[in-house]
Order: structure tokens, then C-alpha cells, then sequence
């Protein structure tokens, strides 16, 4: 039955092929009309996921989504249009062409953490380009995942899009079908997996992944307005965001001056005792029972090696709750500097040179987002020409990704491609080349046999001539 669809989707995509600029437009303007008229029913069920306040959910899911859909339906036909490209004197008389075509059946597997925003932003790429999709959603996030299957089956055909729920089984079975793209955004482990699964029918792949975004901060920094922006950056979604700064690295002569600002700033942001913290209706919680007791055990292994708690810890395995929290004086070999954190915890660490923290960067595996909060030339260059991650961001945090302009991806273990705006439209196409030759292509006749010694000398000259 699956096997079917896929094929039927192969078919929807080849038809598609032929359609004018127009009709993409008029599906990027479906889904839009999805998003628009069921606003408040996907807000209220990532509300009942993991207790997402209305206000992320709106600027981190929503907002974002539908900036993308405009972009693309605004570029759409200047994508789609074949682009002349230089051809050598060599060849003179003919010419070239790039162009875009569809894929066929594409497999979006989508993770729970921004469960409709990492759904269906590589949905509008994958439609802008003239795909089918087979989405499947996560089933950590039971409630938004129903919903997407509901909506989607409602405003699309199942030939151009279809939401197959399940668990881990059901992407293995996914996996063994004959898809021409996989784009899976997730763990790096999980990754791996996927990258094997989809080897056997060769499919392409854009792997999403995350690993340890540090944040610097240095003496030149405007300390308050680094503290708010780490802050919302960090504990939007409870943490739970895969480009979250994942540790600090604080310049050791204001470490004490930031640090008291941090704490300051996560206050205001919460509230400024433990029950206020737990009540606000600003914090989501953790999206299950296994990812609280994981960070709870991230916790615990950190102050039993000496790390200093200087806000939070506390933790409600029940209500799936763990508190803002600030630890410093962390010890860089334990286990909350050395796994993905995906939780509310931050670790400090400190440095009195820059070159320490490339240092420290250049050692692991590459990030997915560097952060830096400085007005220092000499150190911004520094981290630009002498680390590698996906995305470079200076004096901001998560922003960056509203940017439709920016490809958004990873390098080595933190992922495998890049999409957003034209790029995800390029990720999800095949760039074909198309060559026309036109009346001086006879010249090329010194080429083909019979050989002879005229043929041999006219070449050699070409070759001379740099022709």
C-alpha cells in the first residue's frame, strides 16, 4: 500500500513537471490558507504537547512559517525560469542552460520539538519545487501530529501529500521504499540511521541535525543585551531548540558582572522564586517523562562534579518540568558538556583569550550555530576564519533563521545540506543541464575519426591557444 503511494506520488510529480509557475503558487497558497484558518487550533494542540505558551508558538512556528510561504510564492516564477549560463569560445554557437526540475516523492521526517514549523517549512521547499511529500511527524507530539494529518489529508490530495503516523517502525518501513529525496531533521545518532536506510534506493539526503551550539561572550559585549537575548534564546521552548546555545564561554574579566546580569535577566524573565518560576505561563515543559529524567540525570552527574548551581535545578519528573537553570564552574568532560543538551540547562564556562575558545571549538564536533557577543573585530574574524559550523551569528541568537536569504544547515555531524528561501527550492530540485548546439558545432568534426596529422596539429594548437 505504501509502495503505491509512492509510486502514484512519482507519477503526481512527473505530471507536475509541466505546470506553469501558477498552479505551485496556488498549492503554497493552500497550505497558507491551512495555517491561516486553523491558527488557533495548531497553538492549542502544541499547547497540549508539551504546554507551549500561545506567544512561541506564534513567533517561533507560526510566523516564521508563513514568512517562508510568502517568500517562495514571491520568487517562485523567477526560480522556475531556466537560467542562461556561459558558454567557451570552443563552443562557439551554441548555448547553455540550467533548470530546475522536480524531484518526484519526497520523505519529510520531522522531529517534536518545533512540530509544525519543521514539518512544514520543508513541505513549502518541496511544493515550491514541484515535489510530492510523504510527511512523518513525530510521535512525541501526538496532538500536533494528528492535526497535520487531518488538515493536510483535507487541503491536499494524497498523491501530492500524505502524513503516515507511527513510531521509529514506521520510518524503517518508509525507508525501504523507492523515495528520490529523504529530508529528516532529528538527532545526530538517528541521522546515521537514516543515511543508511536511504542508501540502498540512493536517494538524496538533507540530514538536519543538532550538536553543541557554544555562545562567547567577551569583554566589548553590551552585557544586558547579550543576557536578554541568551536568555529567550535559550529557554524558548523550554530549551528544546536545536540551535539553543548550548554552553557559554564568558571572557574571565567580567565573568562575575555577567553572570550576576544573567541571573538578573532570567528573573525578570520568570520570576524571581522557585514557585513563580514553575507557575509562569512563559515556560513550556519538556516534551515527555524519558527526555525530563534524561536531563535530570544531566543535572545531578553535573553537581556531583562540582559544578555551581547558580539558578534553577529544580526538577518535576510528573509535570514534565525542569527549571531555567544556570550552572558554572563546569567541568568540560562531564556529560552536559559533552551530549546534546535539549533542555533547559546552561553551562559557563570560562577563557581569557579568544584563542582558547577556537581552540576548544576546533577539538569537537563541528556546531551547528556559533554565537557571539562581542564588538571586537579581531575576535569576530577569529571565529569566522578559523572555526567551521552551519551559521555564524554575532551579537544575536536563533534570529538569523528569519532570514530567508541565509541557507540554513550544518556541516559534518551537525547535518548534510541546507534549505530556507531559494535554497530549500534548490534542495528539493535536480538542476539539469541543457545544452543546444547551433550551426558552428561541424567544427567540432577534428575530433572524430579518422585520425590524421592535420586534425592532430589543429588540435594542439587549440590546446596552445587556450581557445
Amino acid at each position: 500500500m505504501l509502495e503505491q503511494l509512492v509510486l502514484r506520488q512519482k507519477s503526481f510529480a512527473q505530471h507536475a513537471r509541466t505546470e506553469s509557475w501558477h498552479q505551485r503558487f496556488d498549492y503554497l497558497e493552500s497550505l497558507k490558507s491551512l495555517i491561516t484558518d486553523h491558527q488557533q487550533d495548531l497553538c492549542k494542540a502544541l499547547y497540549e504537547d508539551f504546554k507551549k505558551p500561545e506567544l512561541e508558538s506564534l513567533a517561533t512556528e507560526i510566523m516564521p512559517l508563513l514568512k517562508e510561504i510568502r517568500y517562495a510564492q514571491k520568487h517562485l516564477k523567477k526560480w522556475m525560469k531556466p537560467q542562461r549560463v556561459c558558454t567557451p569560445l570552443l563552443l562557439f554557437g551554441s548555448k547553455s542552460y540550467t533548470r530546475f526540475e522536480a524531484l518526484g516523492s519526497c520523505l519529510i521526517i520531522s522531529p517534536w520539538n518545533y512540530p509544525l514549523y519543521l514539518t512544514m517549512a520543508p513541505l513549502v521547499s518541496a511544493l515550491a519545487a514541484g515535489n510530492a511529500a510523504v510527511i512523518k511527524p513525530s510521535e512525541y507530539a501526538p496532538h500536533t501530529s494528528r492535526l497535520m494529518h487531518s488538515l493536510l489529508s483535507k487541503y491536499f490530495k494524497p498523491e501530492q501529500v500524505s502524513v503516515i503516523e507511527g513510531g521509529p517502525e514506521t520510518t524503517t518501513e518508509l525507508l525501504k521504499l523507492p523515495f528520490d529525496h529523504v529530508f529528516f531533521t532529528g538527532s545526530t545518532e538517528v541521522g546515521r540511521i537514516i543515511m543508511k536506510g536511504a542508501a540502498h534506493s540512493l536517494a538524496r539526503v538533507t540530514l538536519e541535525l543538532g550538536g553543541k551550539s557554544p555562545t562567547i561572550i567577551d569583554s566589548t559585549a553590551n552585557l544586558k543585551l547579550a543576557a536578554q537575548k541568551i536568555i529567550w534564546a535559550k529557554f524558548v521552548n523550554a530549551g528544546q531548540t536545536c540551535v539553543a546555545p548550548d554552553y557559554l564561554f564568558v571572557q574571565e574579566n567580567i565573568h562575575h558582572e555577567f553572570l550576576k546580569t544573567l541571573k538578573g535577566q532570567l528573573e525578570e524573565s520568570f520570576g524571581s522564586n522557585k514557585d513563580d518560576v514553575k507557575s509562569s505561563k512563559s515556560f513550556a515543559r519538556i516534551i515527555n517523562r524519558h527526555h525530563t529524567d534524561r536531563l535530570k540525570g544531566l543535572l545531578e552527574d553535573a553537581i556531583s562534579n562540582s559544578a555551581s548551581l547558580v539558578a534553577g535545578g529544580e526538577v518535576d519528573l510528573e509535570q514534565h518540568y525542569v527549571a531555567p537553570t544556570l550552572l558554572d564552574n563546569v567541568d568540560p568532560h562531564i556529560k552536559v558538556m559533552n551530549e546534546e543538551i535539549f533542555g533547559p540547562i546552561l553551562p559557563i564556562l570560562k577563557f581569557k583569550d579568544i584563542s582558547e575558545v577556537v581552540h576548544f571549538i576546533n577539538e569537537r564536533p563541528k556546531p551547528l550555530t556559533i554565537y557571539c557577543y562581542s564588538h571586537s573585530e579581531h575576535n569576530i574574524k577569529k571565529l569566522m576564519k578559523e572555526t567551521s559550523s552551519g551559521t555564524l551569528s554575532v551579537n544575536d541568537s536563533l534570529i538569523s533563521l528569519l532570514n530567508p536569504n541565509l541557507p540554513f544547515g550544518g556541516v559534518g555531524a551537525s547535518g548534510l545540506g541546507a534549505y530556507h528561501g531559494y535554497h530549500g527550492f534548490e534542495t528539493f530540485s535536480h538542476k539539469k543541464a541543457i545544452f543546444r548546439q547551433g550551426f558552428a558545432g561541424r567544427l567540432m568534426a577534428i575530433i572524430y575519426p579518422p585520425y590524421n596529422q592535420t586534425k592532430l596539429d589543429l588540435l594542439k594548437r587549440i590546446i596552445r591557444l587556450k581557445l
